[in-house]
């Protein structure tokens, strides 16, 4: 069934655009098959809703014309991992053998942008999965969301499983650990519990450790697992948004030991990093940025590594749909939506865009002169202060030392200009787009 997923694929990839393809067709993956349905793995939730309605009947249509009596059926990536862990405690599993982990593919170390911000949490992490002799064995990635805690860890992971399939490695966040305390102690599982931890374990992932804040009892049972994974040079990996000194209501004991190896931030990624994300990302996506959209975006998308990705799938998505090309327009649009409006156009603004672009003195502007080398241009900042701000005719005429009478009829002036002259049209034209340049720069 698997061959046929993707035979089915590629069957899309020729009828669909390929930014199409690669962003809404290129992640869903095979996930199994129950009687006539064919489990189809999204990474999320819109994912998923996306797909359905504008992918899923093409689909369903071309498994019909190649024969074959099944259906699709698409499931989240959080749904199936949850489904997943249900397995895992079904009667039959022993409480003291660890599952194997499931992590997302695309999370390795060839996909992680290195910079300035994240070079040392990197190398630590990369340092531990090689097994390197280093004193990296245990690592505390301390970071806000979205900047690379979580991708790091997936990285060490998997590069561990695919060096050594053998190793026992255990990959939890701190909420599934504290599920499996209170079911263990529900079920009177707690010896063995701990015997999974303390001798079936090779490798912790423990991700989100700030949340044991004030589970005493969960505290109490993760420091037993820490001592021998810690006593025998074990390889152990905490995530956290916060500082292991910073976390509240927590014991000293498990503070102590969330502590006592390497502690690396990773911070928000610098211009330069941001571009070669950019750049990473939308090669994922199928598509080349041109130069001057990469530093557009790279300079106004300065959050998390997530926001820059969720940029960048918008982006291609709605080139996509709308078919048109990723222009600069296209990327304003983007950048509205995600991190909201430009800051307003002042008269400020205005005025020294008008000086700097006629080379006159602020006070030549403001002054009372009549001559056309100082008239026109003052015109033309009134009109574009009527038009780019809320200013009333009063408030430009005091910023430009005039009346607003003068201000009305300046406008009247520039406006059927703009009707009759083709060079004051390309003149204001101009000043408009640097305007906006201004204010998205």
């Amino acid at each position: 069934m698997r061959d046929l997923w993707e035979s089915l694929k590629e069957t899309l990839r020729s009828q669909l655009p390929e930014s199409s393809y690669q962003v809404w067709i290129a992640p869903l993956t095979y996930g199994g098959t129950d009687g006539d349905t064919i489990d189809v793995h999204c990474p999320n939730q819109f994912f998923a809703s996306w797909v359905r309605e504008h992918y899923l009947s093409v689909l369903n249509k071309e498994l019909s014309e190649n024969g074959e009596r099944l259906k699709i059926r698409l499931v989240p990536s959080e749904i199936a991992k949850e489904a997943a862990r249900s397995q895992l405690h079904l009667p039959n599993f022993a409480p003291n053998e660890l599952p194997r982990p499931c992590f997302c593919e695309r999370f390795n170390f060839e996909e992680f942008v290195v910079g300035d911000s994240n070079r040392y949490a990197y190398s630590a992490c990369l340092a531990a999965a090689c097994g390197e002799n280093s004193p990296g064995k245990v690592i505390y990635l301390h970071s806000d969301a979205g900047l690379g805690k979580s991708h790091l860890t997936h990285a060490v992971g998997q590069k561990i499983l695919d060096s050594h399939p053998e190793a026992r490695l255990c990959y939890l966040t701190a909420n599934e650990f504290t599920t499996q305390v209170v079911r263990a102690i529900k079920n009177g599982e707690m010896d063995s519990f701990k015997r999974r931890y303390q001798e079936g374990c090779d490798v912790l992932l423990l991700e989100e450790v700030h949340v044991f804040s004030g589970r005493e009892r969960t505290q109490a049972e993760l420091a037993v697992a820490l001592d021998p994974l810690l006593d025998q040079g074990k390889t152990v990996i905490f995530t956290s948004s916060r500082l292991p000194r910073q976390i509240p209501k927590i014991s000293d004991h498990l503070r102590s030991r969330l502590g006592s190896g390497m502690i690396t931030s990773i911070n928000p990624p610098d211009l330069n990093t941001r571009r070669r994300i950019l750049i990473r990302k939308a090669r994922c996506q199928g598509v080349k940025l041109d130069d001057d959209i990469v530093d557009f975006l790279a300079r106004h998308l300065a959050g998390d590594v997530r926001q820059i990705e969720g940029a960048v799938i918008g982006l291609v998505a709605k080139s996509s749909l709308l078919r048109q090309p990723i222009d600069m327009d296209l990327a304003r649009e983007i950048i509205r939506e995600t991190v909201g409006e430009p800051d307003p156009i002042t008269l400020d603004n205005i005025r020294d865009l008008i000086c700097r672009h006629f080379k006159l003195t602020t006070e030549q502007i403001c002054s009372r002169s009549r001559k056309k080398a100082v008239s026109w241009p003052r015109q033309i900042a009134m009109y574009l202060a009527r038009r780019y701000t809320d200013a009333s005719l009063e408030a430009i005429g005091r910023e430009l030392n005039r009346d607003h009478a003068t201000v009305s009829h300046s406008i009247k002036r520039i406006k059927k200009q703009l009707n009759e002259s083709s060079s004051v049209r390309q003149q204001v034209t101009y000043l408009i787009e640097q305007l906006e340049k201004k204010r998205w720069t």
